[in-house]
């Protein structure tokens, strides 16, 4: 399938995470993705597998290295039965968990654990696999694509960065933010567990105001999912939730994920109220300034080439969701999923 066998990497089945806490926790910085951590990987089961069962494996050198993680969960639909990365839905990324230098060894154990497991499921789905070219790799088809725009850094100054954009995009960005600042505007950036609270429910306020019953299943189900996850995180230090307020009412909110030297946007609400004030371009620009102001690398700003991204973003890296199907099941399950995207 396009990808050469490593060799001397020994797949063991975990019974459960704790079997493997120190290496995950290892592989997971490494791997430099929040969605890979040990914390997000307890709190999603917990919280939001629903009918889904954990299948975890870990990859390791002769010598007891660890190189790669693959966590992958199933469940037995109607009818067909499913496989998927664990944390689909809710993770921005996924994929074998190891450091770039290991991404052939991810493959390859990703392979295995497929080829292990294959009684388990009918249809593979994988979505939000990083680049191109999965479909040689583990078989089955493309189902689709999703840019990820980025700002790529460091910037010396926040001018430095605006002389890379458009002249209307830094008059817009100035112009706005001093009016909003001129009506009162307050920004504050969360810095305690009870500052957390109070910001998560100004960010699902403010969300199922602008979707109304449209709200994506980021906040219409796994809401418990995502208070838990956050508090899991901001005592680890990777949150970062800034909120905008007017005569003390937020007007917009801006969640991310700080994780090694990338910041990842997780999740933006804005009052639909202002959007001539444009409070959602100018959340994310003060986010991605002081992101930059403390030496970041990079901000991710999430899956999706919103117009207002596209302004911002210097860069764009590519997702990809696969579908792999065994029997005719699992083959005309990949089918009617393609037909779904098409």
């Amino acid at each position: 399938m396009g990808v050469t066998a490593v060799p001397g990497l020994e797949l063991d089945r975990l019974g459960s995470l704790d079997e493997a806490r120190a290496e995950w926790e290892e592989l997971a910085h490494a791997s430099g993705i929040p969605f890979a951590t040990v914390e997000w990987t307890e709190t999603w089961l917990e919280h939001a597998a629903g009918p889904y069962e954990p299948r975890l494996f870990i990859a390791r050198e002769a010598g007891g290295r660890p190189v790669v993680i693959v966590p992958i969960v199933v469940a037995h639909g109607r009818h067909v039965r499913k496989a998927r990365f664990l944390g689909f839905r809710a993770a921005n990324q996924v994929g074998p968990i190891c450091a770039p230098e290991d991404a052939e060894a991810g493959v390859e154990t990703l392979r295995r654990v497929l080829a292990a497991t294959h009684e388990d499921w009918d249809v593979f789905l994988a979505e939000n696999l990083p680049g191109r070219g999965w479909e040689r790799k583990i078989g089955g088809s493309v189902l689709g694509h999703k840019s990820v725009p980025v700002v790529r850094g460091p910037w010396a100054s926040w001018d430095d960065y605006l002389a890379t954009r458009s002249h209307n995009l830094r008059n817009e960005l100035r112009r706005k933010e001093r009016r909003l600042q001129e009506q009162g505007l307050r920004h504050t950036r969360v810095g305690s567990r009870e500052e957390l609270e109070s910001a998560l429910d100004a960010l699902f306020a403010l969300h199922r105001a602008r979707w109304g019953a449209q709200a994506s299943p980021f906040f219409s189900e796994l809401e418990p999912f995502h208070r838990a996850f956050a508090r899991a995180a901001f005592d680890r230090g990777w949150v970062r939730l800034h909120v905008l307020s007017l005569e003390d009412r937020p007007v917009a909110a801006n969640y991310s994920l700080r994780f090694r030297d990338d910041e990842w946007s997780y999740q933006l609400g804005r009052d639909p109220g202002l959007e001539h004030a444009s409070v959602g371009l100018i959340s994310t620009a003060i986010t991605v300034r002081e992101a930059f102001a403390e030496g970041l690398a990079a901000y991710r700003l999430g899956p999706g080439r919103q117009p207002y991204k596209l302004r911002l973003a210097n860069d764009d890296l590519l997702l990809e969701t696969i579908g792999v199907g065994r029997g005719l099941r699992g083959r005309a399950a990949v089918i009617a999923a393609r037909r779904r995207e098409s």
